[in-house]
């Protein structure tokens, strides 16, 4: 019978990959046991403290050592160029609703005012990772991950240019900063792999190309088309284009192979789940009608853009790590698994 305190010993090992325990689990059970006093039912909490820090760290070194493989870092780069894309559609649609207000107002000194601010910071924006996508087209991946480095400062100096006078400006910006810091990790991790380009293949970059096009172009046309019109009443025009362009995303996503596809998916998630995360916070502290930043709407706003896309990351993960599970149980063969 096993005793009490072997099986609270297994069970703090149970945080280590399961690789590790096939290999050392019963000599640790057995190092453990030996060390333990007489009588001794539970592990004492420094020891328990220990094995579950030892076990976390395991388990993260593995994680990032799997991260550095060529099917994640191909992942990477189609992942960090989608990213840069997006950025670069949010800044240019946020100077067009700039340079519309400043048209409108009639008033061209107001460009040196509040509003002016406005038009320099998404201008500097749009910049900026506009310059990171041509870097990234262009497969000069040190270049681009250097000029993501810097677009995100631009974007760091913007929420701090507004936050001492239009405290909820900031708020709101912080999704933008939380997918900028997203790319800038896909392109780091990508930067000793293959460019996007060589891995979407000539038709495959083009569809996927044009998909984003749409995308952006979808984007762009709402400050512009404030009331389009519907397509036989169903949908309004920039909402087609943005479902045309999912479509040539995904075709252009076809292309690639299957391991790499399902990691590009896994990494798109945190990214798409950024604006998610912005609009739960909104709602959640009501911003329409908030009065002032308190600390803890910053606290909150901090928590949900890292936490948000942390989760949905590792759920994305959790879902690959079964569905290639289940794939090499079933495509394995009775001799194999003899």
């Amino acid at each position: 019978m096993t005793a009490p305190l072997e099986i609270q010993y297994r069970r703090l090992l149970a945080v280590y990959p399961s690789a590790h325990r096939r290999a050392y689990e019963e000599e640790m059970v057995g190092v453990l046991m030996e060390g333990a006093e007489p009588g001794q039912r539970r592990p004492a909490l420094g020891e328990a403290a220990d094995l579950l820090r030892a076990g976390i760290l395991a388990r993260l070194g593995r994680g990032a050592q799997a991260l550095r493989t060529s099917a994640w870092r191909d992942a990477a780069a189609v992942a960090g160029l989608i990213g840069a894309v997006l950025l670069t559609a949010i800044a240019c649609r946020r100077l067009i609703f700039g340079l519309l207000y400043a048209r409108e107002s009639g008033d061209p000194m107001r460009a040196f005012g509040v509003d002016g601010g406005l038009l320099i910071d998404v201008a500097a924006r749009s910049v900026a990772w506009l310059a990171v996508v041509v870097a990234v087209l262009l497969a000069a991946r040190r270049t681009a991950t250097a000029l993501a480095v810097v677009a995100v400062l631009v974007e760091i100096t913007a929420v701090a240019v507004w936050l001492p006078s239009q405290e909820f400006r900031a708020i709101r910006m912080s999704w933008a900063l939380a997918l900028a810091l997203l790319t800038v990790a896909l392109l780091v991790l990508s930067r000793h792999g293959r460019p996007a380009v060589a891995i979407l293949g000539r038709r495959g970059g083009a569809v996927l190309t044009g998909g984003l096009v749409l995308a952006a172009v979808s984007a762009l046309l709402l400050p512009l088309w404030p009331t389009p019109p519907q397509i036989l009443g169903l949908v309004t025009v920039p909402d087609a284009l943005l479902l045309a362009a999912g479509a040539m995303l995904l075709a252009g996503l076809q292309r690639i192979p299957a391991g790499i596809r399902r990691r590009i998916l896994v990494l798109l998630a945190p990214l798409l789940a950024v604006p998610v995360a912005q609009r739960q916070l909104e709602q959640a502290i009501d911003i329409t009608f908030a009065r002032s930043v308190t600390p803890g709407i910053v606290v909150v706003d901090v928590l949900m853009m890292a936490g948000v896309p942390l989760l949905a990351f590792a759920l994305a993960a959790a879902a690959l790590h079964l569905r290639e599970g289940i794939t090499v149980t079933v495509t394995r063969t009775p001799e194999q698994a003899a």
